[in-house]
């Protein structure tokens, strides 16, 4: 049974000290005793999403685990900004928790590891690579967030991207050229998108799909699921099944919000949230074939690549790896190459 206490809720955009000085009175105290406190829960995606399931299904859970010592209040959509702003939030402490894509947040330069070009191709290979907690990205990614104030919580699959676009099928890079794409806002990814000979043009999440809709720009780049729930194919024409990223997201929060907590609530809450991840990212899998049915049947043309022109993209794997070297460093790449070829090998 859920435990009503009296609730004290966090705005957004509170200063880090009134975030503290909020948890710090809240927990002082015995568990038992201690009064309930809501926590800011952000996202950028629909409500349709399955990241909004996974964000409202901790909402719900939350109370009954800690009994009704933590809560969660969620702002779905991007009402607390894409994930730029959201990383700078969770960082100063002005947003508590998030389910956030930390590659494209601009938060720190070696967190767009994970969005390395063809790191694998299939689900099995991404199992291994990241899915492992002791594994290359999970660790670099744990470790940077620490250095910068945010605990890592949870670790969920945002789908493999592909590109979409209202101008002609791309079916070769050489079908990029001269198209202006919305990339994330990180100089990694427009590196790949200027490789490929297209033109690569930063805008926030929130924002794409009216810049599509106007024609700021001519396509983008996303997982299966989140171009339909994001209604894309509303205007665009063609879906290419490029697999050129593996999208990934964590559930992250404030670490001195996160600490301020209750040893016992964090321990309850790190277990729900693994729970919810996992939830997260199988009905992520579950619904890409009837989200591309979906897709033909409204109209957008999908593209699938032959092995030959799946390798003519695969190709600009070692041109942007070895472009990052001075970023991530020789022996992390390293690892990571061993990593994702032996996953390659596996699968």
């Amino acid at each position: 049974m859920t435990l009503v206490r009296k609730s004290r809720i966090v705005a957004p955009g509170v200063a880090l000290v009134a975030v503290t000085a909020l948890v710090g009175c809240a927990f002082g105290t015995d568990e038992e005793e201690a009064e309930s406190v809501t926590l800011d829960l952000a996202h950028t995606f629909p409500e349709t999403s399955a990241v909004h399931s996974g964000a409202t299904a901790l909402a719900e859970r939350a109370p009954d685990v800690t009994d009704g010592r933590v809560n969660f209040t969620v702002y779905p959509g991007g009402q607390l900004g894409g994930d730029e702003e959201m990383g700078a939030g969770l960082a100063s402490g002005d947003l508590q928790c998030a389910f956030i894509a930390v590659a494209p947040s601009g938060l720190d330069d070696r967190l767009q590891l994970s969005f390395l070009p063809y790191i694998v191709t299939t689900y099995e290979a991404a199992d291994e690579v990241f899915f492992s907690p002791e594994g290359v990205i999970q660790t670099n990614e744990r470790e940077v967030l620490d250095e910068l104030g945010i605990t890592m919580l949870g670790f969920y699959e945002n789908d493999f991207r592909g590109m979409t676009n209202s101008i002609r099928p791309i079916e070769s890079p050489e079908d990029l050229r001269g198209l202006s794409f919305r990339v994330p806002g990180l100089p990694m990814y427009i590196d790949l998108f200027e490789e490929w000979g297209a033109d690569p043009t930063p805008i926030p999440f929130p924002e794409l799909y009216t810049a599509l809709q106007q024609g700021t720009v001519d396509g983008q780049d996303n997982g299966i699921v989140l171009t339909y729930n994001s209604a894309f194919h509303e205007v665009q024409d063609y879906l290419t099944l490029t697999r050129h990223g593996y999208g990934t997201g964590n559930v992250s929060c404030n670490t001195e919000v996160w600490e301020s907590l209750g040893e016992e609530d964090r321990e309850v809450l790190s277990e729900l949230i693994d729970e919810i991840s996992l939830e997260v990212t199988q009905e992520v899998r579950d619904s890409v074939d009837e989200r591309l049915e979906e897709l033909e049947e409204d109209g957008l043309e999908i593209i699938e690549l032959s092995e030959e022109q799946m390798a003519e993209f695969v190709a600009i794997r070692d041109v942007v790896w070895d472009a990052q070297e001075d970023t991530f460093g020789a022996e992390l790449l390293g690892q990571l190459r061993q990593e994702a070829d032996a996953a390659a090998e596996d699968a």
